[in-house]
């Protein structure tokens, strides 16, 4: 029987999320049997807000130590935590099924974004979010929030906060999707790129565990993600970087869709590219979201946005 060892953090989502592919992974490899690690992230004790970190990867690079350590043999992460820039001796093995890319709006009374009353508060600690709602509600006040899922919609619910957002992802898997009053379209509201999908690493040089992870690989997930990812690292982007980036693919085209913001104003300037090509054909997604970078980077905004 083979044994293997994951590194997830220890937080409801995390370990949902952890849980939910093991399990999963188990299915196709009965006589596997894996042992949780958990591990704490600078991000899980940090009460600094997350846009004004100097640390790129917060909830990532503890991880990531443990697995180059040997710690452990595997490690999941939210593909939006991950930092724009590939991490050397750590290979993404698998990239599972995507779960759904909106973003959910919570509020207290179940008031939709534009019923809000002005001078309303809005939790969040995304500045792709705080710059879209500054530009379609110039009259809130939107302020940052931290805490896991829970504690975010307790804050709202108790009054600290009128409302927050949170990705509809982490609210299905762990089954308080419920709590939501509006889903925002990716149409109108561009996600953080990855944001759904889950990512799978393990060390570079482990061909074996490599192997077993990629069962679970969801050829179009990856072809979207590489694309979305991709305008990340052609922006070079950090956590105080207002950027959403959102690709589909249909009928053999993928539309790339981005959107780079000032987190302070509102101001945004949206690009949108399509190409013809295959599910496998990840590397010409990867040309898509650097191209996408590029007339980004040549905006009239950029040199007002926050890219650190």
């Amino acid at each position: 029987m083979a044994k293997l060892r994951v590194g997830t953090r220890g937080s409801l989502l995390a370990l949902t999320q952890t849980r939910l592919f093991t399990s999963q992974l188990c299915q196709k490899h009965p006589d596997l049997e894996i042992e949780e690690v958990l591990i704490q992230t600078q991000g899980d004790i940090s009460t600094e807000p997350l846009n004004q970190s100097k640390t790129p990867g917060l909830f990532v690079s503890a991880l990531r130590d443990a697995l180059l350590s040997h710690e452990v043999d595997f490690i999941v992460h939210s593909m939006k935590d991950l930092p724009a820039q590939p991490f050397p001796g750590i290979e993404t093995a698998c990239i599972p099924l995507r779960e759904d890319s909106r973003d959910g709006f919570v509020s207290r009374g179940n008031i939709p974004l534009m019923q809000l009353p002005a001078g309303a508060v809005v939790g969040t600690s995304s500045p792709r979010r705080a710059a879209r709602i500054r530009q379609l509600r110039t009259d809130l006040t939107v302020t940052s929030i931290r805490g896991n899922i829970d504690t975010r919609i307790a804050k709202v619910e108790q009054g600290e906060f009128d409302a927050t957002l949170l990705a509809m992802a982490g609210l299905n898997r762990i089954g308080r999707a419920d709590v939501v009053c509006e889903i925002f379209e990716n149409t109108d509201f561009i996600p953080a790129a990855g944001q759904g999908a889950l990512s799978i690493e393990c060390r570079s040089e482990d061909a074996y565990v490599r192997k077993l992870l990629a069962v679970l690989d969801d050829e179009e997930t990856r072809l979207l993600v590489a694309a979305e990812r991709h305008v990340l690292v052609g922006l070079d982007a950090g956590c105080a970087t207002a950027i959403g980036a959102w690709a589909f693919w249909e009928q053999g085209t993928l539309i790339l869709r981005a959107e780079l913001s000032v987190e302070s104003t509102g101001e945004s300037q949206r690009v949108e590219l399509s190409a013809e090509l295959g599910l496998d054909e990840c590397p010409r997604a990867q040309e898509l979201g650097l191209e996408i970078a590029s007339r980004l980077k040549a905006s009239p905004i950029a040199e007002r946005v926050a890219w650190k």
